[in-house]
């Protein structure tokens, strides 16, 4: 009767996949947790421990040198390893909490603990036996030379003309 009147048939809810129900799911939860954040009977101390944390890094290029800028707060170099592998600068690092914090009664607490892993990709004109690094008051310095073969090496290529080669 429905199709007398001119109606399109309804398809089933239970058939009709909503392609975005994962995403407006996992929004749902992101603002969840976000609300809980800053609800002050459920702010559990844990979330500041063992977290992924990720230093502020920069990157510098001279004719001469790659230099790696990494900022390293609360950390001695004790805590830092750097090594250079198939083209790959890994800064690994841990910030632990203090035996001390462990009974302290936070009423804030914005300072992150956990570890990290960050990898640079270098270019082959590295020399990675000369690398060099450097750690002063929370702020790491790397600096890898460049070969003396790849430095300024240049290369001008002549346009060749297609018909001389057929």
């Amino acid at each position: 009767m429905a199709n007398l009147l001119g109606l399109k048939k309804s398809i089933p809810i239970a058939l009709q996949r909503n392609p975005f129900y994962s995403v407006q799911n996992e929004l749902t939860n992101v603002m969840k947790n976000f609300n809980d954040w800053f609800d002050p009977f459920n702010f559990p101390i844990e979330r500041f421990e063992d977290l992924v944390i990720t230093p502020a890094i920069d990157i510098v290029e001279d004719k001469d040198h790659f230099k790696v800028e990494a900022e390293m707060p609360g950390m001695g170099e004790e805590d830092i390893k750097i090594s250079i592998r198939d083209g790959l600068l890994t800064i690994k690092g841990e910030k632990a909490t203090s035996k001390q914090d462990k009974d302290k009664n936070y009423l804030m607490r914005e300072i992150n603990y956990g570890s990290y892993e960050r990898h640079v990709s270098l270019p082959d004109s590295v020399d990675i036996d000369k690398a060099k690094a450097n750690f002063k008051k929370g702020m790491l310095w790397i600096d890898i030379p460049k070969k003396t073969e790849y430095a300024g090496r240049s290369r001008t290529i002549e346009i060749e003309n297609v018909e001389r080669l057929f």
